[in-house]
């Protein structure tokens, strides 16, 4: 093997290695994005003149729950309305829902006084809502987490993250944009189903949501194709030679 076989080997291994480890890399960068807290929408589809419910979901508590303040907001009340809210039974005080007059807003307020929900419980349904809808379009689903805190006594900033639903004309059904629906469906019907250690719902997290990702993805991909034609190239030389 010559000087120049024996650098282009080295130098494929070493691309090899940095594209291991730029994958990996990425991939526990993507990880510590998605294990904070965070309030998402979960909704479901509807039609004009009917109704559907949706969920509002802490994906985690760390340090468990001791009660939430926050507000649901529909972008735009002309194709769908908040027309009520409720509570899991978990919740052992809570505030009577106040919707908006237009019925694009809803306030919710709860605290956990039996400490239901305990730390490390994930998918947590904090409250359902429902809405009508009024005329075919897409609207979007906020979460204003106006205050969360866990039983420490310390307050949780998490992330939020939004939904859409489309309001259809006719029978058929429409999709949330983030695939959801068949798990918001669940949740919205039985706000108690879930984990199995807390019987928290559910809250079918879809990580393409709102969330943040690295510029990792592409470099890794690239020095591995690199890396495989100069091994490619080093063994042409070996039978040349």
């Amino acid at each position: 093997m010559t000087d120049q076989t024996r650098s282009i080997s080295r130098l494929a291994v070493a691309l090899t290695t940095l594209a291991l480890l730029g994958t990996m890399a990425a991939a526990g960068a993507a990880s510590a994005q998605s294990d904070g807290p965070a309030v998402r929408v979960v909704g479901n589809a509807v039609t004009v003149d009917d109704t559907t419910t949706v969920g509002v979901v802490l994906t985690s508590a760390p340090n468990g729950l001791a009660g939430y303040y926050l507000d649901v907001t529909v972008e735009n009340p002309d194709v769908a309305r908040i027309s009520g809210a409720n509570y899991p039974d978990r919740f052992g005080l809570t505030t009577d829902p106040a919707t908006g007059s237009d019925g694009a807003t809803v306030t919710l307020e709860a605290a956990d006084m039996e400490g239901a929900i305990e730390p490390g419980a994930t998918g947590v349904t904090l409250a359902t809502v429902e809405l009508a809808g009024r005329a075919p379009g897409t609207t979007a689903l906020t979460v204003d987490p106006r205050q969360f805190d866990d039983d420490d006594g310390g307050t949780v900033d998490p992330k939020t993250r939004s939904d859409t639903v489309t309001v259809t004309a006719g029978a058929g059904s429409a999709t949330i944009d983030d695939g959801s629906a068949g798990a918001a469906t669940a949740a919205a019907a039985d706000g108690e189903s879930g984990t199995a250690a807390n019987g928290d719902v559910a809250g079918g997290r879809s990580d393409a949501e709102a969330e943040t990702t690295t510029g990792f993805g592409p470099l890794p991909v690239t020095l591995t194709l690199v890396a495989i034609g100069l091994v490619a190239l080093v063994g042409v030389r070996r039978r040349r030679h």
